[in-house]
């Protein structure tokens, strides 16, 4: 019997199988449909499921979608796959999957950033914290709040939108108010190269600069051979981080911070910088005890917390 976990992502549908000792026996992706409709989106998920019972008795199936997912599981907002915005997602699964496989099982959905807190608490870099917040930094900012060794999901189930906290109330007005000055306009992946760009002219002897490659990856890498531009861009994330987390630290007055995502792997400039300003403006009581550390899991935390999310009683 195997823990089927799935993780959604508006371009990508990856699947992880655990065994019951929730060790990865299997994982593998496919493309998401282009259109992204949810009928499209509906008919790859089963049929993907409908092949893989065919190799493996399934025990439960945990699923992981960005996006905001109240407590009856409708996906409320859902920014890279809108498409599923007002859909009970859950109760289609509920009913849809049991069908498709011929058996009962039980069936979990959860917001992704909160099913790679789970994958950290359980088997990795959370497993000695009874507390900790979880921030997953990539195209965008999530991150999810663990205390006393459970999921904080808050009165609508969304709590731990950290890319959502104001952090610059003096921005200029957006469309959508909610997104006017989020964290997530400075510390998501375009706002990184975005600065990346706009001081590039200050480091006209940069290699970075003359290489015109501009993504998170590079910069990180060009940070670690001493590029002065892609320090200073890894010194500005990590300045924005370490605010982050010490006014998380300060608000709930938790010490242990798990970074994940894409950007998690970045250079040591970026991580030095974040807890040298987390600690320099703690509360006395707090100060050097912030730790910050990277995810065990990055690109198969989705699966892998998925999963683990599904088996739970």
């Amino acid at each position: 019997m195997y823990h089927l976990g799935i993780d959604i992502g508006g371009t990508n549908l990856k699947f992880g199988l655990l065994n019951k000792r929730f060790e990865l026996v299997e994982d593998n992706s496919i493309k998401m449909p282009k259109s992204l409709d949810l009928e499209s989106i509906k008919n790859t998920l089963l049929d993907k499921i409908e092949k893989i019972v065919q190799k493996y008795k399934l025990s439960s199936v945990g699923i992981g979608v960005p996006g905001i997912i109240d407590n009856g599981g409708t996906i409320v907002e859902s920014p890279n796959i809108p498409a599923l915005n007002g859909f009970n997602f859950l109760e289609f699964l509920q009913s849809s999957i049991p069908q498709r496989i011929g058996y009962n099982i039980p069936i979990k959905l959860e917001n992704d950033a909160n099913i790679a807190a789970i994958a950290e608490m359980t088997i990795g870099s959370g497993v000695n914290y009874d507390n900790f917040i979880y921030i997953t930094l990539g195209t965008g900012v999530g991150g999810a709040i663990i205390l006393n060794r459970q999921l904080f999901r808050g009165n609508q189930g969304s709590a731990g939108e950290i890319g959502h906290m104001i952090f610059n109330p003096l921005a200029k007005p957006k469309k959508r108010a909610y997104r006017t000055g989020v964290l997530e306009e400075y510390l998501g992946k375009k706002a990184i190269i975005s600065y990346a760009k706009r001081i590039a002219h200050k480091y006209p002897n940069s290699v970075l600069n003359k290489s015109q490659m501009f993504d998170i990856i590079s910069i990180s890498d060009y940070a670690d051979k001493g590029d002065e531009l892609a320090i200073a861009c890894m010194e500005k994330i990590g300045f924005y981080l370490g605010i982050t987390v010490i006014s998380l630290a300060n608000l709930l007055d938790i010490n242990h911070f798990i970074v994940g995502g894409g950007i998690s792997k970045s250079s040591d400039y970026f991580y030095n910088k974040a807890k040298e300003i987390a600690n320099k403006r703690a509360l006395p009581h707090l100060q050097g005890r912030i730790i910050i550390e990277k995810a065990k899991f990055s690109s198969k935390a989705g699966i892998i917390g998925s999963a683990i999310f599904g088996a739970i009683k």
